[in-house]
């Protein structure tokens, strides 16, 4: 009763010295073994979830919380844990001790328990939050998301008076080990200890969707006209490190790092961001282009790319190339192939294929009419390779093949 008391009488304090301030309230529901999410292959995945409210659907990851700089932001937190316990970790942003998240030096929440998180958003950037109760278990359970302080009063700058934007897309990464998630790897609450199972993820994702899935997905593609000034947020939550390349014409320049501006921008074209990072990254559609950009998974105690997922770019003029495509998608059959793939396009149409290697050296070139075509060919050696397959209007897509 008496720690119910003093929550009450901070949060009190908190909500008076806001007084005359823009106050942002979100509620945010803790749930274990509640849902399930939706892999590439169809595979359904239990996760755990943190939603807006109790009847919102979970999702890979949790929804994005949007604020601006100068707010004051209260989060109003449920547990429903069934035996676990958990708790909201604001990670990056300013905060103290008790609204931290941080179990061992504020408080978990027990099931059914409530209380609130509050804080003063004084610096615009992109910032994570996420479980910290065997966090290691809990957010790849599932229990992470986004969440994002604007420039003050909604600017379309990166910061207050930093550079402006035409278009935003934000990137959370991570991977994902199914086999955590059919046998979650138990928690001991007592002496707050995990047994944890070798980590061999078999999904790698960008907003929670990989492979086919993010192929005309409004929220990973880069979809923007020619001369726009795009702002990519990138965010990695998982245990791999990640590179993402992106194409030299769109001349990227690294502006901030971790919710704070850089001295000066760095040019580059490649941003590695480790667990825990994020980067703001500024793009200027300078040319049209119909393409994909490669988002390599990088094991960090090997130092090998285990995996490289692939987001599309459609930088248009006055024809939005979206609106040519969006009928236009790609199914390969099996895949992971043998002997042969079966190719089947949801738009009849003549298409040009180039099968490339993951260096993009082109090995085969090949043509076909209509919907569906089936390619054989036994001189490809075992590996990963891309089909990029181009219709006669001008629209391409890149799909990624496994042979073994």
């Amino acid at each position: 009763m008496k720690k119910k008391l003093l929550i009450v009488c901070l949060n009190f304090c908190f909500l008076t010295l806001m007084w005359g301030q823009t106050i942002r309230n979100f509620n945010v529901v803790l749930r274990s073994n509640f849902g399930s999410d939706t892999m590439w292959d169809n595979l359904e995945v239990p996760i755990y979830s943190m939603n807006p409210s109790l009847s919102a659907e979970p999702k890979l990851p949790a929804f994005v919380i949007y604020c601006n700089e100068g707010d004051s932001v209260v989060l109003n937190a449920l547990s429903l844990a069934q035996g676990e316990h958990h708790t909201i970790h604001l990670h990056g942003l300013d905060v103290d001790t008790r609204n931290d998240g941080d179990p061992m030096t504020s408080f978990w929440l027990e099931h059914l328990q409530d209380t609130t998180y509050s804080f003063k958003a004084t610096h615009a950037g992109t910032y994570i939050y996420h479980c910290h109760v065997a966090d290691v278990v809990h957010v790849q359970m599932g229990m992470y998301g986004l969440l994002i302080v604007k420039a003050a009063n909604g600017v379309q700058t990166a910061w207050t008076g930093g550079p402006a934007f035409d278009k935003e897309v934000h990137w959370l990464m991570t991977e994902l080990d199914s086999s955590w998630h059919f046998n979650v790897p138990s928690h001991d609450p007592i002496v707050d200890t995990v047994n944890i199972p070798p980590y061999l993820p078999t999904y790698f994702l960008v907003n929670g969707k990989s492979e086919w899935q993010l192929d005309n997905n409004d929220s990973v593609m880069i979809d923007a006209t020619y001369g726009f000034q795009i702002y990519v947020r990138l965010a990695n939550i998982g245990f791999y490190a990640n590179k993402v390349v992106f194409p030299s014409v769109l001349s990227a320049k690294i502006i901030d790092s971790d919710g704070r501006p850089l001295p000066s921008p760095v040019i580059s074209d490649t941003v590695v961001i480790q667990p825990g990072e994020r980067y703001g990254v500024m793009l200027s559609a300078n040319q049209v282009l119909d393409d994909s950009l490669p988002i390599h998974y990088i094991n960090m105690n090997t130092g090998l790319t285990e995996n490289t997922q692939w987001v599309p770019i459609h930088i248009h003029s006055t024809v939005n190339v979206k609106e040519i495509n969006k009928n236009f998608s790609i199914h390969l059959l099996p895949n992971p192939f043998h002997e042969s793939v079966l190719i089947m396009v949801s738009e009849a149409d003549e298409y040009f294929v180039k099968v490339k290697d993951v260096s993009g050296k082109i090995l085969d070139y090949f043509e076909f009419s209509g919907n569906k075509f089936e390619y054989q060919k036994s001189t490809l050696s075992n590996g990963i390779y891309f089909l990029e397959v181009q219709s006669r209007k001008g629209a391409m897509k890149t799909a990624k093949i496994i042979r073994y």
